[in-house]
């Protein structure tokens, strides 16, 4: 009896425990019952509290590494360290221990961890290599440091790993210290033509990048900089470099992004610069700056993979969904920010030679298509779709219609009531626009309710979009990526109705409509 009663009491506490582990999961990870709905099911976000920007995104050991700006202790900004989580397609994403946390320096100041990069080093440049583990994983990051007498120093430190996910401080940070208060975030990449390891670095309050190369990632040199145009309304920060395709042609360029000032002047967004990059100085292109990646309010501080594997390697970035006006106050329960989808990136050159720079959810998104809800190639009338009182809290939306129409046309998303997030074409002003005024949760901050909106040619004939859904977030790609918008909204009703309209239905066509409905990855 008494082996028996002790079996029973070791199924009991076994049962005990992955109850509550599944029901703390649950808490963190799915719609709980104090959670409004507003956790996406596709779009990376943490089990419990704040992120901000995506650091050392590396593919490693057979898997995707996002890093992240994470504080370990609640869901407002603070105790920077960085966050981790991997995955194998860039969708579904498992969630790792804190790879890089604060730490306490011998003055009894904090060290926490900014923003950086990662890099597979697999050279062994650093010696920090083994014969178990010759390529060592490399984390260069800005340290921030609030001194007792001079005030806020950054500078750049190194950690490293040998498996990924532990890392380990290098003993003589930092590697690289200008004596500022303002310089950080670093992006390095290995400079194949001249077997050397490059840094793009911001001077924030100076509107400029910075480069500097290195044969050992320990010992750095200042090489040049550039800055001081297109949009300097703001500071410049989380800047990038890298190289593109320029599609249907032989050509190749080099592009600059940095995350700085929004066509709407006191917000934040990225922009873009186009040039030629020789391994020291880069030279950029006479175009009609500025450019920006993103013309909705929540795409920030994007930064692109290194060491993605494949014969033709795509170029992907991912960007926080957020923006510093009103990121703390987001209507959000037990976690307070997202990552927006992945993009696979490349360059167009225009008619009158202009570069684009074109974004795509990355492909294997499609995968976690569940059902189609709707797919009808030609053209149909509004009510018949309408009629069908679809509704959806997370869609993957094709469809085109023409460009030469009059007044608005287009989806309204999210609609329940006098609830509605707005995404048409508005052709008074050739603009497209994302209306999220009445899009449910609009009071918690007075800059969050308004529109946003990007020109669109007139030589565009036809406007394609792709539209993603996702509980609390809205990312528009038109044209196969030649214009994006991503908004956050926070709507009161979690599935509302999705709904085709135009002020002027008379001849309107709407074509090729596809609306899948999207698997939650959240179990």
């Amino acid at each position: 009896m008494f082996k028996t009663e002790t079996i029973y009491i070791k199924i009991l506490i076994f049962l005990l425990i992955i109850f509550s582990n599944d029901f703390i999961y649950g808490q963190a990870a799915s719609q709980g019952k104090n959670d409004p709905g507003y956790r996406p099911l596709f779009h990376f976000t943490p089990k419990k509290n704040w992120i901000n920007d995506p650091n050392g995104l590396v593919f490693y050991k057979n898997n995707y590494h996002l890093f992240f700006q994470y504080n370990p202790f609640g869901d407002k900004w603070g105790h920077m360290s960085w966050g981790h989580a991997t995955s194998k397609d860039l969708i579904k994403w498992k969630e790792m221990q804190v790879a890089i946390p604060e730490y306490k320096n011998s003055d009894n100041t904090t060290t926490m961890i900014f923003s950086g990069n990662a890099v597979v080093d697999s050279f062994n440049t650093t010696g920090f290599g083994t014969k178990r583990q010759p390529s060592p994983l490399v984390a260069i990051y800005t340290a921030n440091i609030t001194k007792h007498d001079t005030g806020i120093a950054q500078y750049q430190n190194l950690a490293y790993s040998l498996d990924g996910i532990k890392f380990i401080q290098y003993s003589k940070n930092p590697v690289l210290d200008v004596k500022a208060k303002d310089f950080r975030d670093p992006k390095i990449f290995w400079y194949a033509p001249e077997k050397k390891w490059v840094m793009i670095v911001s001077m924030p309050t100076e509107h400029k990048v910075q480069f500097y190369s290195s044969g050992d990632l320990k010992s750095w040199t200042f090489m040049s900089d550039f800055g001081n145009t297109g949009n300097v309304d703001r500071v410049w920060e989380c800047p990038d470099i890298f190289e593109l395709p320029v599609i249907n042609s032989k050509e190749k360029k080099w592009v600059i992004t940095v995350s700085a000032g929004h066509p709407q002047e006191g917000f934040l967004a990225m922009q873009y610069f186009v040039g030629n990059f020789n391994g020291s100085l880069f030279k950029l292109d006479k175009m009609q700056y500025p450019l920006y990646v993103d013309y909705g309010k929540d795409f920030y501080a994007g930064i692109t993979y290194n060491n993605i594997p494949g014969m033709h390697k795509r170029r992907i970035m991912i960007g926080w969904a957020n923006d510093w006006e009103y990121a703390n106050d987001i209507p959000t329960k037990g976690f307070r920010g997202m990552m927006a989808i992945p993009r696979t990136l490349s360059l167009k050159k225009s008619a009158d030679g202009q570069y684009l720079l074109l974004q795509m959810p990355v492909v294997e998104l499609e995968k976690y298509r569940s059902k189609i809800l709707f797919d009808k190639k030609s053209a149909f009338d509004l009510k018949e779709f309408n009629d069908l009182n679809l509704t959806g809290h997370a869609l993957d939306i094709e469809f085109e219609i023409p460009k030469k129409t009059i007044g608005k046309t287009g989806i309204k998303v999210f609609k329940h009531g006098n609830e509605e997030t707005f995404i048409y074409f508005d052709a008074v002003d050739n603009m497209l626009k994302i209306d999220r005024t009445h899009s449910g949760n609009v009071s918690f901050n007075g800059k969050f309710p308004g529109i946003d909106s990007v020109l669109i040619p007139q030589s565009v004939d036809d406007l394609k979009f792709r539209v993603l859904i996702d509980n609390s977030i809205v990312e528009v790609f038109i044209n196969d990526g030649e214009y994006v918008l991503t908004d956050l909204v926070f709507p009161q009703k979690r599935n509302g109705l999705v709904q085709f309209f135009a002020t002027n239905p008379e001849g309107m066509q709407f074509r090729k409509v596809k609306v899948w409905q999207m698997n939650a990855l959240i179990k």
